[in-house]
């Protein structure tokens, strides 16, 4: 009886204690709801959106939609959907300041938006929360200020460019193709036609490959295709300028050629604008605009570090003999594959015709195929015999037989050049150490 009694207290404890948790929840969650308020009521009414800064903007609901008053351009219609969207969504937290300490006793940035019957509200915008997270904002119609997530406050335009389609080339993203970098030093090709099989190319994740200025062909990292390829539709201009000055465009030693296999567009940069900008001007056109540097920043880099560094990556499921020969030894592996009833593929190793532990093998192997190369090869043509040589063999999608072979030449005490496919041509050295290492892992552990 006793133990009946204990069991039915400890039920009405747990039951108390989900229903005081549950009252403490709603209530902490109905106080974060009134702490948060929708700035501006009844968005769907509103018909007229004026933004009132150094520029002036005006926009306008009709039967089309919503449209920039006084446009010169061709309007953007993500760009008015992101600000409409932030304006809508705009929500704040009440606070108690005096206005004149936040800069909203003369604000610099006033939106005001009237529906159909004429009845307006307007925001303030003052300064920065000293966290730099949020905004005071001041409804003026409420007469409160609100703290307001600065992400939102930044979608305001401050120009009516900012709300205009401002892209000065015609080729997009989608179509690109090729990209050729000059920029005085060097000249970059990049384009997706891949120099390898399909199974060798699994490996090379961003589907972008550098054919100049190197001998031979490098994959372009991923993160570094990915900016140049999205940034061909965010290159926009800041303003048109005049174009009675040359701006350094006549002499320029940077240009971007941008091509989708069909047609292409010259991109020259000249000199250096004010507030981070650069003249630039698309070839065979007379205007000439201002740029913000940043987005010509993913093709300023050099052509060594646009790409991955390994010396020869390739998924082991793609090979079929893996060969190592040193001065000491010549150790050589063997690749089933088999692809299970979910499609993957499933590997097996063997060394000397016993099968090896693929896990074991497969983190080795992870050294191998990791390897990465250190400095560009400046000096002459090695004729020595190689140290250390590598060879892959795979069979690809037409059932051909391919190898490549990686030697590693000595060329002092500490480093090797690397020669691809018995070629005389070098490009990059490795470090002694970093090669040895990988290579005996895989050997040791087998």
């Amino acid at each position: 009886m006793k133990k009946t009694r204990i069991f039915i207290y400890v039920i009405i404890s747990i039951v108390a204690l989900t229903v005081l948790l549950f009252v403490l929840v709603n209530q902490d969650k109905k106080e974060t709801e009134a702490e948060s308020d929708h700035l501006i009521d009844d968005f769907e009414q509103v018909t007229a959106i004026d933004v009132l800064t150094s520029e002036d903007i005006s926009l306008t609901k009709s039967d089309q939609g919503w449209q920039v008053e006084d446009a010169e351009e061709q309007e953007d219609t993500d760009k008015i959907d992101s600000f409409l969207l932030a304006m809508e969504e705009m929500t704040g937290e009440a606070v108690e300041v005096k206005k004149k300490n936040v800069n909203l006793d003369f604000p610099k940035v006033v939106v005001s938006f009237m529906d159909q019957q004429g009845d307006r509200q307007r925001i303030a915008i003052g300064q920065m929360h000293d966290q730099g997270d949020r905004y005071y904002v001041e409804h003026k119609e409420k007469e409160t200020v609100y703290l307001v997530d600065r992400s939102l406050v930044e979608m305001i335009p401050l120009q009516r460019l900012a709300l205009l389609d401002n892209k000065i080339l015609t080729i997009s993203s989608q179509d690109i193709t090729e990209i050729e970098i000059d920029n005085g030093t060097e000249v970059i090709k990049l384009n997706k036609e891949a120099p390898f099989s399909e199974k060798e190319s699994l490996a090379h994740l961003s589907g972008w490959y550098m054919h100049e200025p190197y001998q031979h062909v490098y994959s372009v990292a991923f993160s570094n295709a990915e900016e140049m390829v999205v940034g061909v539709d965010g290159i926009e201009q800041v303003e048109t300028v005049d174009g009675d000055d040359q701006y350094g465009l006549a002499d320029s030693d940077f240009s971007i050629i941008f091509s989708n296999g069909v047609e292409e567009e010259k991109l020259i940069i000249g000199d250096p604008a004010a507030n981070n900008q650069y003249y630039v001007q698309v070839d065979g056109k007379e205007e000439v605009y201002k740029v913000p540097t940043e987005l010509l920043d993913p093709y300023s880099y050099k052509a060594y570090d646009m790409i991955d560094h390994f010396v020869h990556i390739i998924a082991l499921e793609a090979i079929d003999e893996l060969t190592i020969e040193t001065p000491e030894d010549s150790m050589q592996y063997t690749m089933d594959h088999e692809e299970n009833t979910e499609e993957e593929v499933e590997t097996t190793v063997f060394h000397d015709g016993n099968e090896l532990d693929i896990d074991t093998f497969r983190d080795d192997y992870k050294q191998l195929a990791g390897l990465t190369f250190d400095q560009i090869y400046k000096g002459e043509a090695v004729k020595d015999e190689p140290e250390v040589m590598i060879s892959y063999l795979i069979t690809d999608e037409n059932d051909q037989s391919i190898e490549n072979t990686i030697a590693f030449h000595a060329i002092s005490d500490t480093d090797y050049a690397i020669i691809k496919n018995n070629s005389s041509e070098i490009d990059f050295t490795i470090e002694k150490d970093k090669l040895h290492q990988a290579e005996w892992a895989v050997q040791t552990e087998s």
